[in-house]
């Protein structure tokens, strides 16, 4: 492994990615959020400030991202909302420090609604991987891009080369994004010109700009793969062949979860696990037959939305399914739909456990009277 000096050993997650952004070519600029390594960085005076100054760069035709901390996303996710409705191709990057107690990942559920692709990594090497693939999805779509970076320090592979593969990916400096949301005039029925509204005219392009985005990410993850000879998918499946039983985990449970699996199919239990690196778009579809055979699905995601009756991704799968239920095209058929149970946390000590991977698994042991959502974290 080559590690550029500076990085630390494990490198930081935040470290990596700000490598590679500048390697890319990117303008990077944070907040506070604490970047190691000795890395040029436009500092800002707010989180929204940072987004706004990437938004004018990449408006000017440069390559702009963003590093923020946990905290700083919320107070955001306005200034990111803009960039989406003006089809800006930032990359933002959200890194969360795991160490002790801490909230779970609150921020993720309200993101997902401002416009903007979702990521989400549990390793520093797929925290690299998907800082590339962003940019390219985000210029080929003209969609910003909000990668979340869930995962302890781990080792990444020849980081020291990613300037060449960055060059190979992305190509040379992208032009100024095309969309303009200047208003031009309308008919008002009568004759008359009845000027749009810039509201308007973002609105009825969002559809369109969107409808690119899940073809740009699969294929951008897709050539990254063969250039780097790494798997890397919106979906990735251990184990789910053969299995009665699944996990569906997005970021930190991930690993924790792969372990459990791995040591349950060793006892003679068929179970699987599923891990969810795309958020938005939500490849449902493939959910469904991914885990369609599966007679319980256990969703394992490192937030808690206390009003909602699950987890976001949660309720993302269960809407897939009742899609396939009722034969929406593209979607495989299925006869029923499995218990599908939610474990949200509402703190996470330092990373989610083995241990809370077993205890959301034991649920299933109830059939169908088995809770279907579990809460860790909380003295409620």
């Amino acid at each position: 492994m080559a590690v550029p000096d500076g990085l630390g050993s494990p490198p930081d997650p935040a470290a990596v990615i700000a490598y590679v952004e500048v390697a890319a070519g990117s303008v990077l600029s944070a907040a506070h959020a604490a970047v190691p390594g000795d890395l040029p960085i436009e500092r800002a005076a707010s989180a929204a400030d940072a987004i706004r100054s990437a938004v004018a760069r990449t408006r000017a035709g440069q390559r702009a991202s963003v590093v923020l901390g946990g905290h700083e996303l919320v107070g955001a996710l306005a200034a990111l909302g803009e960039a989406a409705a003006t089809r800006t191709p930032v990359t933002v990057h959200v890194v969360e420090r795991r160490g002790g107690p801490a909230v779970g990942r609150d921020d993720l559920a309200p993101a997902l609604d401002v416009g903007a692709g979702v990521l989400v990594t549990w390793s520093s090497q797929e925290a690299a991987d998907m800082a590339l693939v962003a940019r390219r999805a985000a210029e080929d779509s003209e969609t910003p891009f909000l990668h979340l970076v869930d995962a302890m320090p781990s080792d990444v592979a020849a980081l020291g080369a990613v300037r060449d593969l960055a060059a190979r990916f992305l190509g040379g400096e992208r032009p100024a994004p095309t969309f303009t949301d200047a208003a031009p005039g309308e008919s008002d029925g009568d004759g008359g010109p009845r000027p749009q509204s810039r509201g308007v005219v973002r609105k009825r392009a969002e559809r369109s700009f969107s409808a690119r985005v899940p073809f740009a990410l699969t294929s951008a993850m897709r050539e990254l793969c063969e250039l780097t000879g790494r798997p890397l998918a919106a979906i990735e499946r251990v184990d789910t062949a053969d299995a009665e039983e699944i996990v569906l985990a997005v970021g930190c449970a991930f690993p924790a979860a792969r372990e459990v699996v791995r040591s349950l199919r060793a006892q003679g239990r068929r179970i699987g696990l599923v891990g969810l690196r795309a958020i938005r778009p939500f490849f449902g579809a493939d959910v469904v037959k991914t885990v369609g055979r599966a007679r319980a699905i256990v969703v394992i995601e490192p937030l808690d939305v206390p009003l909602a009756p699950s987890g976001p991704v949660t309720a993302g799968v269960k809407a897939a399914f009742a899609d396939a239920l009722t034969w929406a095209p593209g979607f495989p058929g299925v006869g029923r739909i499995p218990p599908i149970i939610s474990a949200t946390f509402a703190t996470i000590d330092g990373t989610i456990t083995e241990r809370e991977v077993r205890l959301s698994l034991a649920e299933i042991a109830s059939g169908e009277r088995a809770r279907r959502h579990v809460v860790f974290g909380s003295d409620g």
